[in-house]
């Protein structure tokens, strides 16, 4: 009985230690632990878009944010409003396009639980798991305008600083 509560209780700090958080080093903010997606400094692959379910972004110079989500991912969801913002404001820098996958497209065509005020298409699930790495949503992978990844990780964990750094960094 006791080596079950202790087997039990390893596994339960395995489990948490594996969705910990972590400070960035800038701010001291936290910073989500992702597990796949593409590395940073890495050329991104060339999207492939099943269906656009918006209009079709201007890319050219931009940079491009991939925020991967599914329909029944809470965590997701919750992020649309912080996207939606940064979209707002820097719409003229960067493409933020919602990308989902393994989703009958009638089931996002009337997905109304947060509105999604950046672009948004479909992706066959080989550019997810082949191409981007992603093994676990949410993930939002930043693209900048030469084509190499910029950031790889949590889209909650994208802020106004961030993003200014890499345009200034990286931008044309």
């Amino acid at each position: 009985m006791k080596t079950t509560i202790v087997l039990a209780l390893l596994l339960l700090g395995a489990v948490t230690c594996s969705h910990a958080q972590s400070k960035s080093e800038a701010g001291k903010k936290k910073v989500s632990k992702m597990i796949g997606g593409l590395p940073v400094g890495t050329k991104a692959p060339a999207l492939k878009v099943e269906e656009w379910l918006s209009e079709i972004p201007d890319m050219k110079g931009k940079f491009v944010a991939l925020d991967f989500w599914g329909t029944h991912c809470g965590p997701c969801i919750s992020g649309f409003a912080h996207v939606n913002e940064l979209h707002r404001r820097y719409k003229d820098k960067i493409a933020f396009i919602a990308s989902t996958t393994n989703e009958a497209p009638e089931d996002v065509y009337v997905f109304e639980k947060a509105p999604i005020e950046f672009y948004s298409m479909m992706q066959k699930a080989k550019a997810w798991n082949d191409d981007y790495k992603i093994v676990g949503i949410p993930h939002m992978i930043i693209v900048d305008p030469k084509g190499i990844v910029r950031f790889s990780g949590n889209g909650h964990d994208v802020t106004d600083e961030m993003l200014q750094d890499l345009f200034e960094k990286y931008g044309r």
